[in-house]
């Protein structure tokens, strides 16, 4: 969710997709291991308040199910490691201890599984994913208008972050918001599963482009 511009002191519903200034390889493993990550981490439910995936359900045997979702986070860090040229050393170490930290905590009985679920080590092993890749390619144009944004209403902003409330030039790292029709997305749907039940198939999503202006680098060519 996002503020909206057109209705002040409102909030509306936005996609988060992959910026074109990435390229094509990296925004492939990008799309990966956020998905993976969202999996493990938060795609089941939520309870008191904090997201719980895979990983939460995998760590309720113990030792063993501790082991399995380190392994499965070690996958998603090899996983992040394969962008091109590699991840620098200090962003490899510091996945490496949240995987670590991660897997301490959820060895205590119950709690840890609590804590566990709340830390979200490959949450975390995206976030420094996205950073790595903005720090990388992000135009400087971007990056200067970033830098002049973040001296505004600076505590507001961050209050706002912390309840999942974004406005456009706010964005998560290696992120842009695109328009969400929600009237719009549940027609396409309604066709998919129309298509789907006649036989036809589920139609394969067409690849959504930023808009030039949010690039910051031209025209597209």
């Amino acid at each position: 969710m996002v503020e909206d511009p057109k209705r002040p002191g409102k909030q509306k519903k936005v996609k988060k997709i992959i910026p074109t200034y990435i390229p094509e390889h990296d925004a492939i493993v990008l799309a990966k291991v956020r998905s993976r990550a969202y999996k493990m981490d938060c795609g089941l439910f939520t309870l008191f308040g904090i997201r719980f995936g895979w990983e939460s359900v995998i760590g309720i045997v113990p030792a063993f199910g501790d082991a399995l979702g380190a392994f499965i986070a070690l996958l998603i860090f090899k996983k992040c490691r394969t962008v091109e040229g590699g991840l620098d050393t200090g962003t490899q170490i510091q996945m490496l201890i949240n995987i670590i930290l991660d897997f301490l905590v959820g060895l205590i009985p119950f709690v840890g599984d609590l804590a566990d679920a709340a830390f979200k080590a490959n949450t975390k092993n995206v976030r420094l994913l996205e950073r790595h890749l903005d720090q990388k390619y992000k135009p400087d144009s971007i990056k200067q208008d970033a830098r002049q944004y973040a001296n505004t209403d600076k505590e507001e902003r961050k209050r706002k972050r912390k309840s999942g409330i974004f406005t456009r030039r706010d964005p998560p790292p290696a992120t842009v918001f695109e328009d969400f029709d929600d009237e719009a997305e549940d027609r396409r749907r309604f066709v998919e599963e129309q298509d789907s039940d006649a036989g036809y198939g589920v139609r394969e999503p067409e690849r959504t482009r930023a808009p030039d202006d949010r690039r910051g680098n031209g025209p597209r060519r």
